[in-house]
């Protein structure tokens, strides 16, 4: 009997999703997990936020999902966000006024990061990001606080019976700064010796409305940072630009939430809060890269050939198009970032940054030049329509223009899932 020769393929890495659960829209996305309709595998808990969201991360848990804590240490280090009385309920909060550099010595490292490691470990997390700053300049002070703060957060989890807990470095800065060549290197030399798994880069600047230039800015600069021997996730980034940056290998995931925590501006935690009600329901159209109002998608929907196009068409998704997009925002999205996410996992990633490009991009743009033309009565909703087209054709001819150059030297490594057992609602994440 002649043998048989298999051919083994080496398995192309995916692209991480980390979906950020934020302050709000927990019990839609616990109803979405309760119904199966939940795919993401690795799901971002604020411990500001845990205590109101504990059951819901218990139950991500159990069927198998990667569990992260943000500290919300950052924020403790800023005028808008310090005074939050959520942030302040945490036990490594300072109830009088933002942390500076100069309140950390070694000492006081050690006590805020004992109180962190002991609040991850009665959280049962898989992995925390380490407790950071905004960092503006290469001479930031909060720079080597930092780092002694990740390595005392290390010794603290293994101290305190939490050695199965994963640290990953948060590198918060801007997109301006991360231009710099000389800051890159200073960053790769800081963090490439950290006791840590991943790095999590959250960049002032860029984000879910990125612009082309910005976007293409984005992927040269943090090519530079795959040195430091970790894997890359575009932390608070959604959208185009971020799928985009994991496409050309800049990054190996992105991490958002729904409707929230899409981008990062750094000013808005310069400004004292402005309080006031809740954001309205949004419905996320892919085909523009962005969220509409019910009464701006309705506008849409009433112009000629508008509805056909842009009310959701996928029965998986929205069994009633349109009104379900807005009914239930939260499912529509979730599902329908997962699957640009899971699409563009299964190509190979030396074709990823094309597929990218020639099935997501131009698609898009196709169809929102289509929108451009729409009649619709609702000026502002038009005028949305064309900054959403003219947004993609310079998102797409500037990464046109980054990919006729070449693939990079470098991809960011694949970060390793952290979670269990896959389960009902988790079996197609990512």
């Amino acid at each position: 009997m002649a043998a048989t020769l298999h051919v083994l393929r080496p398995t192309t890495p995916t692209i991480a999703g980390y979906l950020r659960v934020g302050h709000t829209g927990h019990r839609k996305l616990a109803d979405l997990h309760a119904a199966g309709r939940l795919p993401y595998r690795r799901v971002v808990f604020d411990a500001a936020h845990l205590a109101e969201q504990l059951e819901l991360a218990k139950t991500l848990k159990a069927s198998g999902c990667e569990i992260v804590l943000d500290p919300n240490f950052a924020e403790m280090a800023t005028l808008g966000r310090f005074g939050s009385s959520a942030i302040q309920k945490l036990a490594w909060a300072n109830l009088d006024r933002p942390w500076e550099p100069s309140d950390f010595d070694r000492r006081r490292n050690h006590d805020a990061a004992k109180a962190i490691a002991e609040f991850a470990v009665n959280a049962g997390v898989h992995a925390i990001l380490a407790p950071t700053h905004l960092v503006e300049n290469v001479n930031d002070a909060w720079r080597t606080t930092d780092l002694r703060m990740c390595e005392a957060l290390r010794y603290e989890l293994d101290r305190c019976g939490g050695s199965d807990i994963a640290v990953d470095y948060q590198l918060i800065t801007t997109s301006a700064l991360l231009k710099d060549a000389a800051v890159r290197a200073a960053f790769v030399a800081d963090i490439e010796a950290m006791p840590v798994e991943n790095v999590w880069l959250r960049a002032s600047g860029f984000g879910a409305t990125a612009t082309g230039a910005g976007t293409r800015h984005f992927i040269e600069s943090v090519r530079a940072l795959h040195g430091i021997g970790r894997p890359l996730i575009a932390d608070m980034a959604g959208g185009f630009a971020a799928l985009g940056a994991a496409a050309f290998g800049a990054v190996a995931g992105i991490s958002h939430g729904v409707g929230q925590k899409e981008s990062f501006k750094a000013a808005d935690w310069r400004k004292p809060p402005t309080g006031g009600g809740g954001a309205a329901a949004r419905a996320y159209v892919q085909e523009l890269d962005r969220y509409f109002k019910e009464d701006q998608l309705q506008a849409i929907f009433e112009a000629k050939g508008g509805r056909s196009r842009f009310s959701c068409a996928d029965t998986s998704c929205c069994t009633h198009g349109g009104e379900d997009m807005i009914e239930n925002g939260h499912a529509h999205f979730v599902t329908q970032r997962h699957r640009q996410l899971d699409d563009l996992s299964g190509v190979p990633e030396d074709r990823r940054a094309s597929h990218f490009l020639l099935r997501h991009l131009d698609p898009a743009i196709r169809t929102a030049r289509h929108a451009a033309k729409l009649k619709i009565v609702d000026d502002k909703v038009l005028a949305a329509v064309g900054q959403a087209k003219v947004r993609m054709v310079r998102l797409r001819d500037a990464l046109a223009d980054l990919d006729a150059k070449g693939a990079g030297e470098t991809r960011s490594r694949a970060p390793n899932f952290r979670g269990g057992t896959r389960a009902v609602s988790a079996v197609l994440g990512r």
